[in-house]
């Protein structure tokens, strides 16, 4: 281990004291600097301590099925999975092809896995070894990203190699601390490798091979080796070429002498590195070549034997030989692979490798490929596998098609990057309706996710009057499809009032000659004032009537919101919830529960609506999706702000505004700005209040629904004129929407503006329309304003009655802050503050730990709460131990009384 003593050393270190939590160590470097050997010398010392290793290996292969990887990772544990809730077992079956499942989630795939290697760590510590993870399938090495984050729970290492050529740039998905980049060897390091290369040098040979190598102990191993059997010169290239360039021509010097039977299977393996020996041995006959070529190979050692399959010295010996290998000898090795692979989808891929021009039978196959892929869950591949399916189709129609599914595919696995490509490469040449319209509604989704807008409204409305046709009457259905779409990017983008009207416009147009609900709720997203008394009586009807399309469904959550009846929106995001399983799309499922957090935070429900963002964060962090992240810390800081918790308020804050800075959206820019005016106003920086409650009107719903804050801020920063004027604004919009949330702030308003004998007028009217709706919090607080104003005056009865049930609500809603501020005002009063309602005795619990415990306390086990949260079986186990002592309880069958039990204050 010549200069990687001290990596080992800290590598064998951590391996010696690991006990009951893990760790991942991602090795990282450029081609050839030592990584696997570092590696292997981890996994010796590893066995030693008593470690049961289990590892999988990257080949560079488009063919490789999904979840190959994770596959060989497991298959030394896998059993039946009987030890794994239900769901999660469901879906591992499902990625190892012994169940389809179209609707298998990623994340429950990644949760099994944890899962297994939790149980299997119990019993034995475990090493996970991952060799080459950039080459590794892409739904296994989203897993192993996952794995890195949450080994927390057993003595679990995980140690990957990947190549990165410069080992300094940070790797987003490793944990802080897990990167150990190998830095080329020393000049000193380098001559005391080379002399122990055993090559007689002279020492121009030496020099050159130094100044070459440039500190790359391969290249010191291997140049060498070119010197000695080809001269000085022989296999060296410039220095001013990648050392991995270098190598490769020494390789190549190698196989130059081999004799054509040994190189011809030499390529046959480069094709094939993946395949099974069985399959490439078949392969291998169908070209006339025998067992007998490779005893040459093995000689040189460019290959070696290991297991079921033939590896290659290093992989710059395969991608050397690949890449120098002629045109021809390629497609004889890939045709002569897909005759001999077992698996339909492996061999379209050799075909496609090995096949030139288009052809449709060949399309057909790669397109069964992806969509076996997608029942096993493995989205990544089988996009891949549609994707390649349209490069070879002859017919423009069938290649538009095929990449369309292939975008949604991606889109659902989280990979905006290859949807964006997708989408370049089809929309300009799509003429089907339904095409267009899928791609459009592809093109919304991935930017609703990602925070990546999508194109111009206005090129958009070119694409509804390419249907329209020349009279304007052509494919009304696709156009309102298409016209949906863009109606929820102007929500959720706050597009421009031209545009927005633009696309209103094209929707009052279209007469399908009948009343259609994705025509109406469209029209409401982009005028909700102009459908107010067509669409909101209907809302709640209209839920199950699209509940089979999880993105109208989501839609009309959002008219809901806009039409201001939050109740209704809360309804169709929880019918969404309840829709979610079957699709399978942790993107989805993220964004749906965000959305949700922030109106069931409206409506006063803390503690579920805190809940809810954990969870679409954790999804979130997982499918790599910033904008709804942002979305999610977003709601999760507005709940602690409630809660009183300022500074993990101000932290989610923080956190929202970095995730969306690329492209801010509306809904989550005012909730993180609400979120930070209530953090000011409770530390009296009334000014910085009041500056960022008027950043709440980016989005106007939440402005109109914030207004009794602004108001309240306004009356300790000097501004009472400037809120006088917005509450006159947002009670014009009350009376158009007639909302009772909106006339319950507006009346607080009011009350709070004229402080006056006239004011009870108004606090009455705040709660007379605060009891017909369903905002809890926005009832406390009026009931608290409106105590406070009654004991100023010495109305001490009346002041108690309200006084007590603010303190009351505050309680149940875990919202202490404000129910210390009740209770102070009613002990002012004469009043008895009453006893801490249930949320009293769970002020120690964390927001999840609470949610683990109440479906504890429900009688679900272990593994039915894991299935319900997204967590192991063994993490449900590990929050509940450390909530007995902080419940003071020891056994699980007190945990509903002492949820429900008040304590004492």
């Amino acid at each position: 281990m010549i200069g990687r003593t001290s990596e080992l050393s800290v590598l064998t270190r951590l391996i010696d004291t690991m006990t009951t939590t893990g760790r991942a160590v991602v090795i990282a470097g450029e081609a050839g600097i030592g990584k696997t050997t570092l590696a292997e010398a981890v996994a010796e010392h590893a066995r030693a301590a008593g470690f049961r290793e289990l590892r999988c290996t990257g080949y560079q292969s488009e063919a490789t099925p999904g979840f190959a990887g994770l596959h060989e990772l497991l298959y030394p544990v896998w059993d039946d999975g009987s030890s794994l809730p239900d769901r999660q077992r469901a879906a591992l079956q499902a990625a190892f092809g012994l169940a389809d499942d179209a609707g298998v989630q990623d994340l429950l795939v990644a949760l099994a896995a944890l899962g297994i290697l939790e149980d299997a760590a119990s019993e034995q510590p475990v090493l996970l070894y991952v060799e080459d993870l950039q080459w590794l399938d892409a739904s296994s090495a989203a897993v192993i990203k996952f794995l890195a984050r949450r080994l927390t729970n057993a003595p679990i290492l995980l140690l990957v190699t990947v190549r990165a050529e410069d080992p300094e740039i940070e790797i987003p998905w490793a944990p802080a601390g897990a990167v150990l980049p190998l830095a080329p060897l020393t000049r000193a390091e380098s001559d005391e490798l080379l002399a122990h290369a055993g090559v007689a040098l002279s020492e121009g040979e030496r020099k050159r091979i130094l100044d070459e190598a440039g500190g790359n102990p391969l290249a010191l191993r291997e140049l060498p080796v070119a010197v000695r059997e080809h001269g000085d010169g022989v296999g060296l290239l410039p220095g001013l070429l990648p050392t991995s360039r270098r190598l490769e021509s020494a390789f190549l010097e190698q196989a130059a002498h081999l004799p054509d039977g040994s190189r011809r299977l030499l390529v046959m393996a480069a094709c094939g590195e993946d395949m099974p020996l069985p399959e490439l041995v078949a392969a291998a006959r169908e070209l006339g070549l025998t067992r007998e070529d490779l005893d040459p190979l093995e000689k040189s050692g460019l290959l070696t034997l290991s297991g079921d399959r033939l590896r290659f010295r290093h992989p710059l010996v395969r991608s050397a030989v690949y890449g120098a290998a002629s045109s021809r000898e390629r497609t004889a090795a890939h045709l002569a692979l897909a005759a001999a692979a077992h698996d339909p989808g492996r061999a379209a891929w050799h075909r496609a490798a090995g096949s030139y021009g288009r052809d449709e039978t060949l399309a057909a196959e790669l397109e069964a490929a992806g969509q076996t892929a997608a029942r096993h869950g493995a989205r990544s591949e089988a996009a891949a596998a549609l994707q390649k399916a349209a490069e070879v189709s002859p017919r423009v129609d069938d290649r538009v098609r095929r990449l369309s599914e292939a975008a949604e595919l991606a889109r659902r696995a989280g990979e905006p990057d290859a949807v964006w490509a997708m989408l370049r490469e089809a929309v300009p040449v799509a003429t089907e309706p339904d095409t267009i319209v899928q791609l459009a509604s592809t093109e919304v989704g991935t930017s609703l996710a990602s925070g990546v807008p999508a194109r111009s409204i206005r090129e958009l409305l070119v694409l509804v009057r390419r249907l329209a046709g020349p009279d304007g009457s052509g494919h009304p259905e696709a156009r309102v499809r298409l016209l949906w779409a863009m109606a929820l990017e102007c929500v959720d983008r706050a597009r421009s009032a031209e545009e927005t009207a633009a696309v209103a416009r094209e929707l009052a147009a279209i007469d399908l000659g009948r009343w259609d609900p994705v025509q109406e709720i469209a029209r409401a997203l982009v005028d909700p004032a102009g459908r107010l008394d067509v669409l909101k009586p209907k809302l709640r009807s209209l839920v199950p009537l699209v509940g089979q399309d999880m993105r109208v469904l989501l839609s009309l959550g959002h008219a809901a919101f806009l039409l201001h009846d939050l109740p209704a929106a809360r309804l169709a995001w929880a019918a969404g919830c309840d829709y979610l399983p079957s699709l399978g799309s942790s993107v989805d499922e993220a964004q749906l529960l965000a959305t949700r957090a922030s109106t069931e935070l409206l409506l006063g429900r803390l503690q579920e609506a805190q809940q809810r963002a954990e969870l679409g964060l954790r999804i979130a962090g997982h499918a790599g999706l910033p904008a709804v992240a942002a979305a999610a810390e977003a709601a999760s800081a507005y709940a602690f702000a409630w809660r009183s918790e300022m500074a993990e308020a101000a932290a989610a804050v923080r956190r929202s505004r970095r995730l969306s800075t690329e492209a801010p959206r509306g809904h989550e820019t005012a909730l993180a700005s609400w979120a930070a005016g209530l953090v000011a106003f409770h530390s009296q920086r009334y000014e910085e209040a009041w500056t960022e409650l008027m950043q709440v009107q980016v989005f106007p719903p939440l402005a109109r629904m914030s207004v009794a804050d602004l108001t309240e801020v306004a009356l300790r920063s000097g501004k009472a004129g400037d809120a006088e004027a917005f509450v006159t604004r947002v009670e014009a919009d009350a009376r158009v929407f007639d909302s009772p949330h909106l006339w319950t702030v507006v009346h607080r308003s009011r009350a709070l503006l004229l402080d006056g004998p006239e004011a009870a007028e108004h606090y009455e009217l705040a709660l007379e329309h605060g009891l017909r709706s369903e905002a809890r919090m926005e009832v406390a607080r009026t009931q608290l304003a409106y105590g406070e104003w009654l004991r100023r005056r010495r109305r001490i009865a009346q002041a108690r009655e309200h006084l007590t049930a603010a303190s009351k609500a505050f309680e149940d809603a875990g919202a202490q802050g404000w129910a210390a501020r009740a209770a102070a005002e009613l002990t002012a009063a004469g009043g008895t503050p009453a006893t801490a309602a249930r949320t009293g005795v769970q002020g120690g619990l964390t927001p999840q730990e609470l949610q683990i415990a109440a479906l504890a306390a429900e009688g679900l086990t272990n593994k039915e709460i894991a299935d319900r949260l997204y967590l192991s079986h063994r993490t449900v186990g590990a929050h509940l131990h450390k909530v007995f002592p902080k419940l003071g309880i020891t056994a699980r069958t007190q945990l509903r009384d002492v949820l429900e039990k008040p304590s004492e204050t």
